[in-house]
């Protein structure tokens, strides 16, 4: 009996350590995702007056203004879109940049998240200052400039080096996609499309 008590407070002490150990050693990013869970704050705004949680509709007669305007263009195929902007603030001379954004929807046709893809519009192979690499980097400066909150953090999702931004319940990934071209996904993880991947791992 003796010995059944040794063992049993020894399962116990271990599996104690356990639950210590690995609220010692969990991720920054969950940490961060639990922080601002907590938090109650709802951060929305993606670009351009388009919010998460507009609907199709509503998006719709925004990009139609916003292509009155001329801000904006049709994007090759489906629902994307087009938009040039200029930056002088994070770059040594102003600099033209290309962003093609397309919407996620869910099916109640609510915006979800976006993807938008960065590159640069003078990009060419043999062009070093207007590869991925120097872009990524400017985009951290601007993003982080623009939408204030948390710095972007490192996370690792299958092995794949990821920048993450997360301010309340709107969650910003950036990547480089490849040598021309770094993404960006702009998601609500209050929603159930993005609410399994809250806790450790990202999409």
């Amino acid at each position: 009996m003796k010995i059944k008590l040794k063992s049993l407070k020894f399962v116990s002490s271990s599996l104690l350590l356990s639950i210590l150990l690995t609220g010692c050693f969990q991720s920054e990013y969950t940490r961060l995702v639990k922080k601002e869970l907590a938090s109650g704050i709802r951060k929305d705004s993606i670009l351009l007056g388009i919010n998460l949680g507009d609907s199709r509709e509503t998006l719709y007669a925004k990009c139609t203004d916003l292509n009155k305007r001329q801000l904006i263009t049709q994007g090759p195929g489906g629902f994307t879109i087009l938009y040039f902007f200029k930056d002088s603030t994070f770059h040594p001379q102003s600099t033209s940049i290309k962003l093609l954004f397309s919407p996620i929807f869910d099916k109640q046709d609510t915006l979800a998240g976006m993807d938008l893809d960065f590159s640069y519009e003078g990009w060419a192979p043999w062009n070093k200052a207007y590869q991925s690499d120097s872009l990524e980097l400017k985009l951290v400066k601007m993003l982080e400039s623009n939408y204030k909150g948390n710095p972007f953090i490192e996370v690792k999702s299958k092995n794949v080096p990821l920048k993450v931004k997360l301010d309340g319940n709107r969650r910003m990934v950036l990547v480089k996609k490849n040598e021309q071209v770094v993404s960006l996904k702009v998601q609500d993880i209050l929603h159930p499309k993005f609410r399994h991947s809250v806790s450790s791992n990202l999409p």
